[in-house]
């Protein structure tokens, strides 16, 4: 069942001790700090983006706001085997002379974003596909409909990550504070680096997991191999 955004919260506040948001204001910190856990959580979503080009040919396209790394670009599609170009430098003096390559590169104009290159240039209503890695959903609403893009079992930790913001945030209060005393100071300093030492052990453990998962680790989809 998919992980609402309504449920990590209040699963974040239960994990700190303040299910009542008493402490953490449920709508200025813990919102906040979730968005901030999604986005710093490691392992992206892969999405598909099919682009279909307009009236006339073009050789480069602008990308969906929420990539992060290309894993495929396929060109013309639906061939059987299917065509995938092979990334190359846009700025090579070779780059155009032939099809079957592409490259992205920053929006400079705009300042922001990313541009897919095509060095045999894109057919006029013709379709690109690309699979890539993107940023997981922000914006979500607390209306218990809204669900998250981060698997349901990496829940943890995203709360794990709360957590440890929360007891950073403690800490911090603790330090400002001349009346705080040396022990509480100290075991609160316990408490946050054993709070990141657990977020990042879930992190790595995820990640091994993930890798363990693939059909073919280590090899790059969109780049020649020199073992075939």
């Amino acid at each position: 069942m998919p992980t609402t955004f309504t449920k990590l919260l209040s699963d974040c506040l239960v994990q700190l001790g303040d299910p009542t948001a008493a402490t953490w204001s449920r709508t200025d910190i813990i919102i906040p700090w979730a968005e901030e856990a999604m986005l710093q959580f490691p392992i992206l979503r892969p999405m598909l983006d099919d682009h279909t080009n307009g009236g006339t040919l073009v050789y480069s396209y602008q990308l969906p706001t929420d990539f992060r790394e290309v894993i495929s670009v396929e060109y013309p599609i639906s061939q059987q085997p299917p065509i995938y170009l092979a990334r190359k430098n846009r700025l090579d003096p070779d780059f155009y002379s032939a099809a079957g390559y592409y490259d992205i590169d920053h929006d400079y104009i705009n300042g922001g974003g990313w541009y897919c290159y095509v060095s045999g240039g894109v057919a006029a209503s013709a379709h690109i596909k690309m699979q890539y890695f993107a940023n997981h959903a922000t914006g979500l609403e607390d209306d218990s409909t809204d669900v998250i893009t981060v698997p349901d079992e990496y829940e943890n930790i995203l709360v794990a990550y709360v957590v440890m913001k929360g007891y950073r945030e403690r800490l911090g209060a603790y330090m400002i504070n001349p009346t705080a005393h040396s022990s509480l100071i100290l075991q609160m300093t316990e408490m946050v680096k054993r709070s990141e030492d657990n977020y990042h052990l879930l992190v790595q453990r995820a990640q091994v997991r993930l890798a363990d998962s693939r059909i073919t680790p280590n090899v790059s989809s969109d780049k020649f191999d020199r073992v075939y």
